[in-house]
């Protein structure tokens, strides 16, 4: 009887052993196939990338095209001493008008007036010379030699009175056009070295002003077109019309210098006035769809960039056009409407899943109102 309970005994502990195996590997299969859908669930986040996107919208040249300039004087100079001395008469003013040809300051000339003196003399007693060299030329009393002789010395002394008449010119400092002083600079009876500054003189009757056009509008411009000045400052603004376009574009920016020149008899703009340059081109042909530049990735067969179909990124190869350093203009391969991929390009992998965090539609070439 002790031998059979010894013997059951022993069946009950090895079938309560397996029975806990059991419990125990169901537990740790759990464990496990929960483990590896928490795992499979975190990389199917990891598989959806957020980034910014763009939406497509086709360009033309048609409306307006706005930039930044500074109105500077047609004509404007600094008006300085040409030569070395004394200054003995100033007829300048601070902010005079003066009409071309205005004397504005003499320096000292007593040495060169004696000198221009001698030089006359000179010149007459050649003259007179060559006269009667010449007299007696034509009754065979002097040789063809000194006839020559007594012409070179008139010639002679007739280049010498000119270059002291010349360095005498140099003593006056005149206006070479109509216009404004600036501040005088100097006083009567001061030392005056060569290129020392007098004042500055500026015609502000025209102003003009520079501005840059990018290529798209580069040809769409022409010599006499009418342009708007506006000053924000003063609530003005006036029309101007392009006197000068640039034969090549910029290698850096792409664009196109010109200038435009301003009839500004009434004195309303002032030299050293920031303004806004406003361009109509009414309606245009189209151009293209830009994108923001770090939407564009090249490899070995081109450019491309990933769209957003349906969740997924899409991998598109375009062809571009005009490159300015904020947008590349993409010809084709894009449709209006597209959402382009704008953020994480390094990331980003054809057929991943894509969550647009923002968008905009608003890139243009950063010069249009």
């Amino acid at each position: 009887m002790k031998i059979y309970s010894a013997i059951a005994a022993v069946f009950l502990g090895c079938f309560l052993l397996v029975a806990c195996s059991s419990e125990s590997a169901d537990s740790a299969s759990q464990k496990k196939a929960s483990s590896a859908n928490k795992a499979s669930s975190a990389n199917g986040k990891m598989r959806t990338l957020r980034v910014s996107g763009y939406i497509a919208v086709p360009d033309s040249t048609s409306g307006t095209y706005t930039a930044d300039g500074e109105l500077v004087a047609k004509a404007q100079v600094d008006l300085k001493a040409e030569t070395s001395g004394k200054l003995v008469k100033l007829y300048a003013k601070d902010g005079q008008k003066v009409s071309k040809g205005t004397l504005l300051a003499k320096l000292d000339d007593a040495e060169l007036q004696a000198n221009l003196k001698s030089a006359k003399t000179a010149l007459e007693l050649a003259e007179k010379k060559a006269a009667r060299t010449k007299t007696l030329y034509e009754k065979d009393g002097a040789t063809a030699e000194e006839l020559e002789s007594a012409e070179s010395a008139v010639e002679s002394a007739m280049a010498s009175k000119e270059l002291i008449e010349a360095q005498l010119q140099k003593t006056e400092v005149r206006a070479p056009f109509a216009g404004t002083l600036g501040v005088v600079e100097v006083s009567e009876g001061a030392w005056m070295t060569s290129g020392a500054q007098i004042a500055t003189l500026t015609n502000t009757s025209e102003l003009k002003v520079e501005f840059e056009l990018p290529q798209r509008f580069s040809r769409n411009v022409k010599v006499g077109n009418k342009v708007v000045l506006i000053d924000t400052e003063q609530g003005i603004q006036a029309d101007a019309k392009i006197c000068f376009l640039d034969a090549t574009m910029s290698n850096s920016s792409r664009t196109r210098k010109a200038r435009a020149l301003l009839k500004n008899a009434d004195g309303k703009y002032l030299p050293g006035t920031y303004v806004r340059v406003k361009l109509d081109f009414g309606q245009g042909n189209l151009v293209g769809i830009p994108v923001p530049s770090e939407a564009v990735t090249l490899d070995a067969n081109g450019a491309y960039v990933f769209v957003v179909k349906d969740g997924k990124a899409k991998k598109v190869d375009i062809q571009t056009g005009l490159r300015t350093p904020i947008t590349v203009d993409v010809v084709q391969g894009l449709s209006a409407g597209d959402t382009v991929v704008a953020s994480g390009l390094m990331n980003v992998r054809n057929g991943m899943g894509i969550e647009i965090k923002e968008i905009s539609n608003n890139m243009s070439y950063g010069v249009n109102e």
